[in-house]
């Protein structure tokens, strides 16, 4: 049973998004994979549980012990603790050790580094992206204080790429909204044509401003398709979107849309050769 245990350097290094991705690119070179996560920390049982979404891999759902894994069937991609020493754990098991780091974070002899946030993804190193770096609807109510009004059908973990601002502009409202997928738009409560040029585009997630109660007619109509979440948050708008932006780069690797995300980006972070060596171990 070949194992590749993947960890981070630090705790919020990647090693998640890395044990998802690599275990697309063995899926994908056809090979049959088992992806688990170690348990031993607070987010051992989130990510079993997000490993568990995904189709191209055998997971159980549940963190696993270092015991376990002896029983478990074709390419075992493993995540580590976050407090473990990764090198030794990795020795104990037999494994060949994936870490994932900052630019430049030192690594041990033997292990393969993937630098994580590089300035352009390539073999060995995930670029910034703003897709995987953006936080969930979960998230932006966590960082402004925000009251929840009405739910998509999406829910909490729809992601938001892109947070924009209404505001009075020289280009309308509709067009300018339009041209963004996957966002969140932030506006004054009473600004009631901006927020209707928002609807009218495919919105994750509406943050009104000021802490006062929009007009229900806008609460009906978002309830009426259901696909876009209704925030009122308790300041400003430039207040409420420096909070949202705070949580760009922090938010827990989640949703489909970041799963698809690493998925391509994988093929140009580990080549055929580079592959063939974790399997093998040659």
């Amino acid at each position: 049973m070949p194992l590749i245990l993947v960890a981070g350097t630090e705790p919020g290094a990647g090693a998640t998004t890395l044990a998802v991705g690599l275990a697309h690119r063995i899926a994908y070179a056809g090979h049959a994979v088992t992806l688990v996560r170690l348990a031993g920390d607070p987010r051992a049982e989130g990510d079993a549980h997000l490993f568990a979404t995904l189709d191209i891999a055998e997971a159980s759902g549940q963190p696993v012990a270092e015991s376990a894994l002896a029983a478990l069937t074709g390419i075992v991609v493993a995540e580590a603790p976050s407090d473990v020493d990764a090198a030794a754990l990795a020795s104990r098991l037999g494994a060949r050790l994936v870490l994932a780091g900052r630019v430049g974070a030192p690594a041990p002899s033997g292990s393969t580094f993937i630098a994580n946030h590089a300035r352009a993804t390539a073999a060995g190193a995930i670029g910034e992206d703003r897709l995987l770096a953006a936080p969930s609807v979960a998230q932006i109510v966590a960082a402004s204080g925000a009251k929840v009004l009405t739910r998509s059908i999406a829910g909490d973990s729809a992601i938001c790429e892109h947070i924009l601002i209404g505001a009075i502009s020289h280009d309308s409202n509709e067009p300018y909204f339009g041209r963004f997928v996957r966002k969140a738009v932030v506006t004054r409560s009473e600004r009631v044509d901006i927020v209707l040029s928002a609807l009218r585009t495919e919105t994750e997630c509406l943050v009104l401003t000021g802490g006062t109660d929009p007009s229900p007619y806008i609460l009906d109509r978002v309830a009426s398709a259901r696909g876009t979440t209704v925030l009122l948050a308790p300041e400003g708008t430039v207040e409420t979107v420096r909070d949202i932006e705070g949580s760009f780069g922090r938010s827990a690797f989640a949703g489909e849309a970041k799963v698809e995300r690493i998925s391509a980006l994988m093929g140009e972070v580990i080549d055929d050769a580079t592959l063939a060596s974790l399997i093998t171990g040659s």
